[in-house]
């Protein structure tokens, strides 16, 4: 049993681009693959996703009490729709696909979690993903003081409880468990689809992600610094050089400045060439 501190970040709520009428993390993030791939059909995925929460309010009417829905719902996941993390070799980008995910029963950690909390919130359950290190998780609060953590890949469960007594005061380290919601999900999941698309030199794949990022969350000197780079990749330097030379005035003090500063250099030493 593990004592957390929690550090909530639901910004969806304060976010005056968005209204109470925002879809659900899942159906964005699924919707999002077609604006990459626009020859994807979603339509198998969707209807997967709709035949799982049918199946979900079944469950919710057969069984009211919340810890023994709790297991039903996992055990049915993992043991008869066999979600799982795949051990066989496919690209990175196709797992981290909630599409791909649906109709395969197989993903990312981050998938399986968008997944998994998606299903505990359609039964009534107060799930969210959380990250816990570096770690992606799903938490089921059961009260204010106890709850889950589910591992999504595996399954694996742990109950932890809040003592009482719990507060910094008392000298005692808690683990740092910060939950995610809505906006921030989606974030998370368009910047890892943007990374796997990159380490696949899917380059214009991965311009799109930053594209739909930056509509999120503004002018980001680094999200700016990785469309320069894309930019770069895919043959538009003028326009590369102005994103770097922007990630460079708003962030001088970065670690890389110097890496990014010598692309600068190498792309005005090219415009100067072809002109």
């Amino acid at each position: 049993m593990t004592t957390f501190g929690f550090d909530e970040h639901d910004d969806s709520y304060i976010d005056d681009a968005y209204d109470d009428f925002t879809p659900a993390a899942i159906y964005r993030c699924i919707k999002a693959e077609s604006k990459w791939d626009p020859q994807l059909d979603l339509t198998a995925a969707l209807d997967v996703l709709a035949d799982f929460e049918k199946q979900i309010n079944a469950l919710c009417v057969a069984v009211p009490d919340s810890h023994e829905r709790l297991d039903k719902l996992l055990d049915t996941f993992y043991s008869a729709w066999l979600f799982s993390a795949s051990s066989l070799k496919v690209p990175e980008h196709k797992l981290n696909s909630l599409s791909y995910t649906l109709t395969m029963r197989s993903g990312s950690p981050t998938t399986l979690a968008i997944l998994l909390c998606h299903f505990l919130q359609q039964a009534k359950l107060d799930a969210s993903m959380s990250l816990n290190q570096g770690d992606i998780g799903v938490h089921i609060a059961m009260s204010d003081e106890e709850g889950y953590l589910v591992e999504p890949s595996s399954g694996q469960q742990s109950w932890y409880i809040i003592p009482e007594n719990a507060d910094e005061a008392d000298g005692q380290e808690q683990e740092p468990l910060e939950l995610i919601f809505d906006d921030e999900v989606y974030k998370l999941f368009l910047a890892q689809q943007k990374w796997s698309f990159i380490s696949e030199n899917k380059f214009g794949h991965a311009l799109t992600c930053v594209e739909m990022l930056m509509e999120l969350i503004g002018d980001d000197p680094y999200e700016r610094r990785d469309r320069g780079y894309l930019l770069n990749q895919l043959d538009c330097p003028k326009m590369a050089r102005d994103d770097l030379q922007f990630f460079v005035d708003e962030c001088p003090d970065d670690p890389a400045i110097e890496i990014i500063q010598h692309q600068i250099e190498e792309l005005e030493d090219n415009n100067k060439t072809h002109h």
